[in-house]
């Protein structure tokens, strides 16, 4: 890495953080790219709150990593939840007033995960986890969605795919649809007998809402196994992954002469290895000309210490001996 040649004109080290819905990572790094330590924490589902509170716990989990709480050299703050600009120069500006780093970029945590394919952050992301969420870049052209769900045109991600499968499998109890799998292995994943009693713990308050998305996995499965209706479904999340591959290319006008546009896939649904899934998003592309299909092996917290580095300018470290050295430190 070049960047070692660089003069430190902060305390010397660089932070990565990805903040997700379930879960945040922080990284801190030297300017050599060796990795100075790791922390984790609550995503913004389960205990971040918006923008004028999230940076104080961010910046106790720097200090937890790296011991310091202010002066990075470079510091990128990969935030899920973060879909406009004007929400990327708010949390800059907080993080500036914190004297955070020297170099700052704030940006959404779908950005983090295309920085670790092989092309230098240039290409298409998907990421499908509880919600779903596209980027897409081309030297200065950005693509990016608003990501709220239905209210901005946005469906696929896990708690809508699980909300869709208790839907799906009460109107086959009540006789309204068609008869399913999903019938009997939606009430199973809660210890209960039939489709509508989920229904009626969500509305007794003894189960929470939220824990709907765990039944993306359950559709997934039954789709596995051949049940039509879960089958239809599971198409339905991928169809919306290669509209949005398809939406991206075009809106950034990838150039036919730059070969396919290199598509990155993360999140819990995309990289839970279904296959019935992947095959879907892959089948339109099997030729290779317009995309290539690739699912992320490397974590997204990655993607935001490289982002850091790339403020710094040079060569950044090599993707997969930080990704090595970051989940060695988190175990």
């Amino acid at each position: 890495m070049t960047s070692s040649s660089l003069e430190p004109h902060g305390n010397g080290l660089v932070l990565g953080v990805d903040v997700g819905n379930s879960k945040t990572h922080v990284v801190v790094a030297d300017l050599e790219g060796r990795v100075v330590g790791v922390a984790s924490g609550p995503g913004l589902q389960s205990g971040l709150g918006g923008l004028d509170s999230m940076l104080t716990p961010l910046i106790d989990l720097a200090e937890r990593a790296g011991g310091a709480r202010s002066g990075f050299d470079a510091a990128c703050l990969a935030l899920a939840g973060i879909d406009l600009p004007e929400q990327e120069d708010a949390m800059t500006q907080l993080a500036a007033e914190a004297s955070l780093a020297e170099r700052i970029t704030v940006l959404n945590d779908t950005f983090a995960l295309l920085r670790t394919g092989p092309d230098r952050g240039d290409g298409v992301a998907v990421v499908a986890g509880a919600g779903i969420n596209c980027v897409g870049v081309r030297g200065d052209v950005h693509v990016r969605y608003h990501a709220m769900g239905t209210v901005s045109g946005d469906w696929g991600g896990g708690m809508e795919l699980g909300r869709e499968a208790l839907s799906l499998a009460c109107r086959a109890e009540d006789g309204r649809g068609s008869p399913t799998a999903l019938a009997d292995a939606v009430p199973q994943h809660f210890g209960l007998e039939r489709p509508l009693q989920v229904t009626e713990e969500i509305m007794l308050g003894r189960l929470s809402e939220h824990r709907l998305v765990e039944l993306a996995r359950v559709a997934l499965e039954s789709a596995t196994q051949g049940d039509a209706v879960a089958q239809a479904l599971v198409a339905r999340v991928a169809d919306e992954v290669v509209t949005f591959i398809e939406t991206t290319r075009r809106r950034l006008d990838w150039p036919d002469d730059q070969g396919p546009v290199p598509v990155l896939l993360g999140g819990g649904l995309l990289q839970s290895g279904n296959e019935f899934l992947l095959g879907w998003i892959r089948a339109p592309y099997v030729d290779g000309r317009r995309a290539t299909i690739s699912v992320a092996t490397v974590p997204p917290i990655v993607g935001s210490l490289l982002l850091a580095y790339d403020l710094l300018g040079g060569d950044a470290p090599d993707a997969g001996e930080l990704a090595r050295q970051v989940e060695a430190a988190l175990g």
